[in-house]
């Protein structure tokens, strides 16, 4: 049996008090300052023998029995000496509790290599709970609740929400990957999934960037989660530099201080690489095998070429006008392309959100596409099926999946927003 983070560092908080008691009882003989210490020492002793339930190793046991035995007889060397066997013991059946919190499948790659290296180690509980959202109206009212757990991919076991009791499992460490908490235009996350909120149940809490960080491309915004989280995981160096070059701005959000935010931020911001980079190097057959329904179209003897539709173009052009046009060039020429379409998995709640005049107009766009034969939708909660099966990526340069696409050592044509 384990034992978890918290009780591991009560128990080794409890020995060095009896350490530290068992010091002094020899130097005192005021009888009112040696009741206090006796009762440290029996209190640690309690604390000792409960741990029994978790850590069933013989020689803790037994070393127990000799730790009681030298507190009996006052004996301050060989009490310092067996707490010291006791610690080791403690430290190897800690067990920390990782829950892994993320609210779009479409964006679990974000998480999962830091999910898949807490679950196989032997020191970790992993746990991953699907978070719920609502998509909004164009007033930013809650138009729909939606939990996506089912389109997780098989082998990762999620836990409902609902069930999950985070007030009392107060994990060691939350991972999340939603930022915005009550700022979000287009979704927005239960506000008990905040990340002030979260940050009062567990020891550290850890936010991922859902986008590969573009150097010299990407710009830099300020989102809550990168205040209230204790870390903030980066993927390069120049994203740590150019996010803390723009505390002023941060903290001109956040009311506060420049230095004061300018500090949080050097703490805070950490580059240990990109999990979506590790997905995509571990792409193949195996794990992301051709969807049914793209079986007899996506052939080798035509270029495969995902399209990636992004919100910024639609935010800077606000028209459909784009899209029309590539896709038109698509047809026009399907003897020797195929289109792979994966507008954002976020396009037509944006647009009902934010952009609600085009929302009929897209519905007509996506409706002749899929009625056509020269292209295949992507709606698969993940990239990787499009990024694993084409040949060519066209799409802007901002966009996180225009960066991931590069490391499948494939052709990119960049399209310059």
């Amino acid at each position: 049996m384990s034992i978890r983070k918290k009780t591991s560092n009560s128990l080794l908080m409890y020995l060095d008090k009896v350490v530290e008691a068992s010091l002094m009882i020899k130097k005192v003989g005021n009888s009112y300052i040696l009741n206090k210490l006796m009762k440290v020492y029996n209190d640690g002793l309690e604390h000792l023998i409960k741990s029994e339930n978790y850590i069933t190793d013989s020689d803790y046991i037994a070393l127990i029995a000799r730790f009681k035995e030298a507190i009996e007889k006052k004996d301050a060397e060989g009490v310092k000496v067996i707490s010291s066997k006791l610690k080791k013991i403690i430290l190897e059946n800690t067990i920390y509790k990782v829950v892994f919190m993320p609210y779009k499948a479409s964006m679990w790659d974000s998480l999962e290599s830091v999910w898949m290296a807490a679950d196989k180690d032997k020191r970790c509980e992993a746990v991953v709970v699907p978070i719920t959202y609502y998509e909004l109206d164009s007033n930013r009212n809650p138009a729909k609740r939606v939990n996506e757990r089912e389109e997780f991919p098989e082998y990762v076991p999620v836990v409902n929400d609902e069930e999950y009791d985070l007030e009392n499992d107060l994990p060691d460490i939350i991972y999340i990957h939603n930022p915005y908490d009550d700022t979000n235009l287009v979704t927005r996350v239960e506000s008990r999934y905040y990340s002030w909120n979260l940050k009062k149940y567990c020891e550290k809490l850890v936010y991922i960037p859902y986008y590969k960080w573009v150097d010299g491309v990407s710009s830099t915004s300020f989102k809550p989660a990168m205040y209230y989280a204790d870390y903030t995981v980066q993927s390069s160096d120049d994203a740590v530099r150019r996010c803390i070059e723009a505390s002023p701005e941060y903290a001109k959000e956040l009311g506060l201080e420049t230095i004061k935010i300018r500090n949080i931020m050097e703490n805070k911001l950490i580059n240990l690489g990109s999990s979506e980079v590790d997905k995509v190097l571990s792409l193949s057959k195996d794990n992301v095998p051709m969807p049914d329904d793209w079986k007899g179209k996506v052939i080798k003897s035509r270029v495969n070429v995902v399209y990636n539709t992004t919100l910024d173009e639609i935010f800077e052009s606000r028209t459909l006008d784009k899209v029309k046009e590539t896709l038109a060039f698509f047809k026009e020429n399907s003897e020797k392309a195929f289109v792979i379409w994966r507008p954002h998995p976020l396009m037509k709640q944006t647009l009902t959100s934010m952009f609600p005049n085009l929302v009929n107009e897209y519905n007509e766009i996506m409706n002749e596409f899929v009625n056509g034969d020269y292209g295949v939708l992507d709606a698969n909660p993940s990239m990787h099926y499009a990024m694993f099966w084409s040949d060519m990526y066209y799409g802007y340069k901002t966009s996180s999946m225009t960066e991931l696409y590069k490391y499948t050592g494939k052709i990119i044509l960049e399209d310059a927003p």
